[in-house]
């Protein structure tokens, strides 16, 4: 048995081998992925191939070996229909059971400063190995039921090869002796050689089920069109007010109703604040403005109907700094100006407004210095700050705010 410390250093280097690939192109993916293919494609030809020729010569030496081959074919047949079914269920179950052990880990990896800052090594030991037990019950189904379908196949290996030594003895005053050992000893090759390519072709069919989770994502529902015909003023919206008249949200058919009803008037350069405890639809409020979801009701801004028009019009015309600051993989520039509509000079305005003129000014390429991933370079204040100099920048009539200043000191 291995101990719990010697399973984390094996998954530990599992893990990093497995980001390792990941940290590679996506044309390296593609050529791994299309490699493997390629290599159990050519080797599940080969042992067909080769079982047909084993069955050909049985057949050409003993003719009358043919006939217990077709209810043979019909039970593998049979098995291996009754396996699919299960395995590819298990191999879902396990794919589900193994994406909380990469995360628990990765996450520890990342936290491990703060864990061992706290002295909870032991808890998340604990919840890593109930995850690592989780997934090895489903680990250890899967290779249960991959042991029963191949004892199965061996059985009907050595059926065959039964059929074959007796009809060898049956047929004995009309066959060479020379044409039996050949039969024979190619009838032994399957024994071993035929189970391994149905479990081969099987394994493919199984790891099928990763490719019927991409598809789940590549067939979500899609948003309402980025554009429409009907477009609002050039200005729009010059006032900024805002009516919600009988609105009701939820986030999926299948989810109950977050806000029910909901009519309420914001007038033009009003500072509303929306206090609530959590769950209360403080953040379902700004969905539903955003359409992240498609609302019950009608929501409209300076008289216009905000289901008439384009995503990308609405939210254009929207700034919102979020209570967790986003930014993204680029130049500075680019995470203060998406759109390039400001000149150079109107990002230092921004970023001396928010106090961040002089620690962009530091950085080797100033506006051009590329952010790593998240802004992982930044601290979490300065992130929250680059994310107010977007919305500066916006001049937007309609500005959202989600406990913007939550991690950025007073001063």
């Amino acid at each position: 048995m291995v101990s719990h410390e010697a399973e984390r250093y094996i998954l530990l280097f599992c893990f990093q081998k497995q980001a390792s690939v990941l940290k590679s192109p996506t044309t390296q993916l593609s050529t791994v992925f299309c490699n493997y293919w390629v290599h159990t494609s050519s080797a599940l030809f080969q042992v067909f191939l080769q079982v047909i020729g084993v069955i050909a010569v049985a057949g050409v030496i003993i003719p009358g070996i043919l006939i217990p081959i077709a209810p043979l074919l019909a039970i593998f047949l049979f098995l291996r229909h009754y396996f699919l079914q299960t395995s590819r269920d298990i191999k879902r179950l396990e794919s589900i059971t193994r994406s909380p052990v990469f995360s628990h880990l990765s996450s520890t990896i990342q936290g491990l400063s703060t864990i061992r800052a706290f002295r909870v090594q032991h808890q998340f030991q604990e919840m890593f190995d109930k995850y690592q037990n989780l997934h090895s019950e489903a680990w250890f189904l899967f290779l249960t039921t991959s042991r029963w379908f191949a004892v199965r196949l061996d059985g009907i290996c050595c059926i065959f090869v039964t059929i074959t030594a007796f009809g060898c003895l049956y047929f004995r005053d009309g066959l060479e002796p020379g044409a039996v050992g050949l039969a024979l000893s190619y009838a032994v090759t399957l024994t071993g050689m035929f189970q391994w390519g149905v479990r081969q072709s099987a394994e493919i069919e199984n790891l099928m089920t990763s490719v019927e989770r991409v598809v789940e994502y590549a067939e979500l529902e899609s948003e309402a069109p980025w554009e429409t015909d009907k477009q609002p003023p050039e200005h729009w919206p010059q006032e900024g007010s805002i009516t919600f008249d009988s609105v009701s949200f939820s986030y999926s058919d299948s989810t109950p109703m977050v806000l029910k009803n909901l009519s309420i008037v914001f007038a033009s350069r009003e500072k509303v604040g929306i206090v609530g405890r959590t769950g209360a639809g403080k953040s379902s409020l700004i969905s539903a403005l955003f359409r992240l979801a498609e609302p019950e009701g009608r929501i409209t801004i300076d008289g216009i109907l905000t289901s008439e028009i384009g995503l990308h019009t609405l939210r254009q015309k929207m700034s919102i700094i979020p209570q967790d600051p986003v930014l993204f993989t680029g130049t500075m520039r680019k995470n203060l100006d998406p759109f390039k509509q400001h000149t150079d000079e109107d990002l230092w305005n921004a970023l001396q407004e928010v106090q961040m003129k002089a620690v962009v000014e530091e950085l080797p390429n100033k506006l051009e210095t590329l952010l790593t991933e998240s802004g992982s370079n930044f601290s979490v204040g300065q992130r929250q700050l680059v994310c107010l100099a977007r919305a500066i920048l916006r001049e937007n009539r309609i500005l959202i705010i989600d406990e913007a200043t939550a991690n950025v000191d007073p001063s």
